[in-house]
């Protein structure tokens, strides 16, 4: 089985989220999504540094995406930042906490970054009103290529755990979007 098999069910469950939802149905209120892309700036601040140090991203640097992020957030926010929240806090920590296991951290790039050259492309369009510099690169099928040969069915497991941060994060939205709570 290949990662992206190994990940489907993982992959699947963070699509079905009710913030995903919202995304694909144009109804993502412009503050969430504001709000959601400051709070990625910051963990990708994250994964990307790990992976630097690492030196997984030095023959592909155009996929660090952090800057970018902030700079639409900046835009989206008119230059006031919302608060960190305390699950990008506790990601983060997480995630600075992979130095040294290069695979681990690899699987959070594979998890977030290659979402955002393949469904990113797809939010792009849909959120065609935001600003989305961090979804803007100058050769997706060559950043794809140098990812796929960093990649193996051995971080698939972290590659889950991955994706359960990137629910955990977009659950934390629930009540703003108007989620009721099942008893």
């Amino acid at each position: 089985m290949s990662l992206k098999e190994l990940t489907k069910d993982s992959h699947t469950a963070a699509e079905a989220t009710p913030f995903m939802k919202a995304v694909f149905k144009k109804s993502m209120p412009a503050n969430i999504w504001a709000d959601y892309t400051y709070q990625k700036s910051n963990f990708y601040a994250s994964i990307e540094t790990v992976a630097r140090y690492e030196g997984l991203t030095v023959d592909m640097l155009e996929i660090e995406r952090a800057l970018r992020l902030y700079l639409d957030a900046k835009e989206m926010n008119n230059g006031v930042f919302p608060r960190l929240r305390p699950i990008t806090i506790e990601y983060s920590r997480y995630l600075l906490d992979l130095v040294g296991q290069p695979e681990r951290i690899m699987a959070h790039l594979y998890t977030w970054h290659m979402g955002d050259l393949f469904g990113g492309q797809m939010i792009k369009k849909v959120l065609a009103d935001f600003p989305h510099r961090n979804l803007e690169f100058k050769d997706v099928d060559d950043l794809k290529v140098k990812m796929r040969t960093k990649l193996d069915v051995s971080m698939a497991d972290e590659a889950n755990v991955a994706f359960q941060w990137a629910i955990k994060i977009m659950e934390s939205y629930n009540d703003e979007l108007g989620v009721e709570h099942a008893d």
